[in-house]
């Protein structure tokens, strides 16, 4: 023991006076900054610091800050929670809050505490509303806040050491909802549970990043979806002048639901929607292209022998400022036809496209002009066997639509133009084959005039040589009439059940020898004539069609 103790006793003599007191100092230093942590935020002034904070969020934003209260922590990083964060709107846009958030956690970059200049590492919004609010004049609120934001002279998010100007901080939602208002009303469209983030990666550009789930305020959407918006903004003088690289997608939504999200009523088609958008070019003129994929289109009431998966490409020039598109397209592939080289297309394009619906009529959709190319007869059947079970699928006939028309929103002029299918082969209303002599490509022509569609005189029956069975007929929006005059026999007539719409409904009660007329060929002439929704009837020309009860609706 004894050497013991003398060992020790001669190790810490030689021990310099320097290193002890050293290690005392550092040793009074950790309890010190301990107490320092333990001690400080019962003496700091939470009243003062909370109007500080207020003042400086207000002069950041240009608009009125109000919290309620501040928590200051200093472990495990130090910064702020406030509590009820209110973010004024400007009287322009209305009265209501253009952000709200129950609880925002700031964290303070440690460095900057030993400095003047106090630096904002991070900002996060718990549970966050906001209101995106566009007024009669056309102007966005948020328009005030990216034009003084950029002005504002920040370093990138991401720089390891400070400089002479702050560094941007990372700044963050969880859990939010974003509202739209148009003028005095508020949309019944959201996005909720929203996760949102924003930085700057470089002294000139802004990366945003947004995530959530569309849903309306007056009903129940139960799931439409999932919306997604990512990319780039610059600096600019002005918002219409800020570059933009924007990508967005609207992806795994059911159609049922996206029908009730974006009108207000289930429309009755099933299927899954996914889009992909981008947008590129500054604010006031960036390119648009968006490509729509439906997968397993039908109709809710039946499921047909074949579903159809339809892909869609539209374009155009974007006024994000004036919520105007222009010289938009949009753009359908077909499949190719039997015996061709190229797919078919369906095109329409219009002069422009106004989004909001604030401005005059004379602002929104002009110049619409639909056209077809080179598009299978077969692709057509397809659709209408969207709306029928009661088109055959064997025997299709082999041709091709085209044509096109254009619509003007003066009254005066309407749709004009025209559309030509070419059909050949076997047709659906054929009873049996047709003979030889009838060979010949048969041209279905449809005309458009002001606010009515046009069918020209068509051969449907060409087994009877003498007086073919014509049919005739025009349709606006409210209905059509069809008029159908020649011979045919009673095998043709009921054989028209299979065509879209159904030809030979109610035609037993226009002719009544249509049930002992064998095969022999009958004198027709009658006019058919159905309300859309409704059902068709029919009578002998010069007599009054008679009123047919309603039913759900014709398979």
């Amino acid at each position: 023991m004894m050497e013991i103790h003398e060992h020790r006793s001669e190790t810490t003599a030689d021990t310099p006076p320097s290193r002890v007191r050293a290690r005392l100092l550092w040793s009074a230093g950790i309890v010190g900054l301990v107490l320092l942590l333990l001690l400080t935020p019962p003496l700091i002034n939470v009243s003062r610091l909370r109007k500080r904070i207020a003042t400086s969020l207000s002069e950041s934003l240009g608009r009125p800050v109000h919290l309620d209260g501040v928590t200051l922590q200093l472990l495990p990083i130090p910064g702020f929670t406030l509590q009820n964060l209110v973010v004024s709107e400007d009287p322009a846009f209305g009265n209501e809050p253009v952000i709200r958030a129950n609880t925002v956690e700031i964290t303070l970059r440690p460095s900057s505490l030993w400095r003047r200049q106090v630096e904002l590492s991070s900002i996060r919004f718990v549970e966050p509303s906001l209101n995106l609010v566009r007024n009669a004049d056309g102007q966005w609120n948020l328009q005030g806040l990216l034009k003084h934001a950029a002005q504002v002279n920040t370093a990138p998010t991401g720089q390891s050491k400070a400089g002479p100007a702050p560094r941007f901080p990372y700044i963050e939602a969880t859990n939010g909802r974003v509202n739209v208002k148009l003028a005095e009303e508020k949309q019944p469209f959201s996005l909720t549970d929203a996760d949102f983030a924003l930085w700057l990666p470089s002294e000139e550009q802004w990366r945003v990043r947004l995530e959530g789930q569309p849903a309306r305020t007056d009903m129940n959407v139960s799931d439409a979806g999932t919306m997604r918006l990512e990319g780039s903004l610059e600096r600019a003088t002005t918002v219409g002048a800020v570059p933009v690289d924007l990508v967005a997608s609207w992806h795994d939504a059911p159609l049922g639901e996206a029908s009730k999200l974006l009108t207000g009523v289930d429309a009755g088609w099933r299927g899954t929607l996914n889009m992909d958008a981008t947008l590129s070019g500054p604010m006031s003129d960036a390119k648009f292209v968006a490509k729509v994929h439906l997968n397993d289109l039908r109709r809710s009431d039946f499921v047909p022998v074949r579903l159809l998966d339809v892909s869609v490409e539209c374009g155009g020039q974007l006024d994000a400022p004036e919520a105007v598109v222009h010289d938009p397209s949009c753009a359908l592939a077909t499949p190719v036809p039997e015996g061709g080289k190229n797919p078919g297309q369906v095109v329409a394009i219009a002069d422009q496209l106004e989004l909001s619906g604030l401005h005059a009529a004379d602002r929104g959709l002009g110049g619409l002009r639909l056209g077809m190319t080179n598009v299978a007869d077969s692709y057509v059947l397809d659709w209408a066997r969207l709306f029928s079970q009661r088109i055959p699928v064997q025997d299709e006939p082999r041709g091709v639509v085209a044509g096109s028309v254009t619509y003007s929103p003066d009254a005066t002029e309407g749709w004009l133009g025209e559309f030509h299918a070419r059909v050949a082969g076997p047709l659906p209303w054929a009873a049996k084959p047709v003979p030889a002599g009838a060979t010949e490509p048969m041209t279905i022509s449809v005309s458009a005039n002001q606010r009515m569609l046009t069918l020209a005189p068509l051969s449907l029956a060409p087994t009877v040589k003498a007086a073919p069975l014509e049919l005739a007929g025009h349709a606006t929006l409210r209905g059509y009439t069809l008029r159908l005059a020649g011979s045919a026999t009673v095998q043709e007539l009921q054989s028209m059940r299979g065509t879209l719409p159904p030809l030979a409904d109610g035609l037993e009660a226009a002719l009544p020898g249509l049930k002992t007329a064998g095969d022999r060929p009958l004198k027709v002439d009658v006019t058919c004539s159905r309300v859309w929704g409704g059902v068709q009837s029919c009578a002998a020309v010069g007599e009054a069609p008679t009123p047919a009860k309603k039913r759900k609706r014709l398979r």
